[in-house]
């Protein structure tokens, strides 16, 4: 692993910021560290930079103890939310100001500054001011400032936060296209989970300063190691008694049934349903178009359910009574998870 952290604990007063935690990644990765607020993902971030220190455990970068290691040593590049540009220098010398502390030759600043001008595509930009450009360049110029030194980590620290949702949506597959062709190994800070879905190759899942699950999103997100994961990630709603809906197995003790729209199929009452006796009836309380779908709120045996349909199918209304199906459950003891199929399906895949 390029970067480990092992049982690293961190509080502030009373409060427990880093439980623990340890985890490791690979070299030329792009992890992403994902969380609630207050779950302790930007401390860990900060600790791995060397603007915290922590109060135990060892933090190592490509095999060496940086612990005590001042960030301007640890060969870090830092990105942070609110860009922090110098308002009163140009795209050319924001980027250059990290080589000029390190009093690179000035040949070399000129070549490196300019490598990175066309690798963020702001080429005729070199002598503007962060005031005269739109929000995603200067984001842009604040990762090659964070580059030019050539770092052999980046760290961002919610990096979209500040940015319009059509940008942001832009930068996304821009950074995961540039850590990909630079090869720097990269961590980045987000609570978005469709930005750690779209952009990082493993997450890692923060809650009350532990590590909850660390995967591949598809992992994460078919497989939640653990209760909180389960009912975090993804869209999710939570069944009052899973116990009202036909054909699932009885577990004796459980503490939340939960479900994503995935799993739930509404079908107008005149419409031909696969699993029609499993079903329950429902009322639809609220719509809302997603794009690519249509959203439903659901009212179904004292639960209110998410589901969705495509936009060809027969169209839902507020106030109708539906048939609602629910092909699996996430049920949750303490801190285990189990997924429970619905055995109208189970059976049907029995062959007699």
């Amino acid at each position: 692993m390029y970067i480990e952290l092992k049982n690293i604990n961190k509080s502030y007063g009373s409060f427990k910021a880093s439980d623990d935690v340890s985890f490791g990644i690979e070299k030329g990765k792009l992890f992403a560290l994902l969380g609630p607020s207050g779950s302790g993902k930007t401390t860990i971030l900060r600790m791995i930079a060397g603007l915290e220190k922590p109060d135990s455990g060892e933090i190592l970068i490509d095999g060496k103890v940086v612990n005590d290691i001042p960030a301007s040593r640890r060969g870090i590049g830092f990105v942070f939310q609110s860009y922090a540009l110098f308002r009163y220098m140009t795209v050319y010398d924001n980027i250059a100001f990290g080589l000029k502390v390190k009093k690179v030759k000035k040949q070399e600043i000129d070549a490196r500054v300019k490598e990175l001008v066309k690798l963020i595509g702001l080429e005729g930009f070199e002598k503007r001011y962060p005031s005269q450009l739109s929000g995603g360049q200067r984001q842009r110029v604040a990762f090659a400032r964070a580059l030019a030194p050539n770092p052999q980590v980046l760290l961002l620290d919610e990096p979209f936060a500040a940015i319009d949702a059509k940008v942001r949506q832009e930068l996304r597959s821009w950074l995961k296209e540039m850590i990909q062709k630079l090869g720097v190994t990269s961590i980045f800070v987000t609570h978005d989970q469709d930005e750690a879905i779209e952009v990082a190759d493993e997450i890692i899942v923060t809650n009350r300063g532990r590590i909850e699950q660390t995967g591949t999103p598809i992992d994460i997100y078919q497989n939640p190691a653990t209760a909180f994961t389960a009912g975090f990630f993804g869209v999710t709603s939570e069944l009052e008694d899973y116990k009202a809906f036909r054909s699932f197995e009885e577990v004796e003790e459980y503490d939340r049934a939960i479900i994503r729209p995935e799993f739930v199929k509404i079908t107008k009452k005149d419409e031909v349903q696969k699993y029609k006796t499993s079903a329950v009836e429902g009322t639809v309380e609220r719509t809302a178009f997603r794009g690519n779908c249509i959203e439903f709120t659901v009212r179904c045996n004292g639960s209110i359910l998410t589901a969705r349909r495509e936009l060809d199918e027969p169209r839902v209304e507020v106030g109708e009574t539906v048939d609602v199906f629910i092909y699996r459950i996430f049920i949750t003891h303490g801190d285990e998870v189990r997924l429970l199929p619905n055995n109208a399906i189970r059976e049907e895949s029995v062959v007699i």
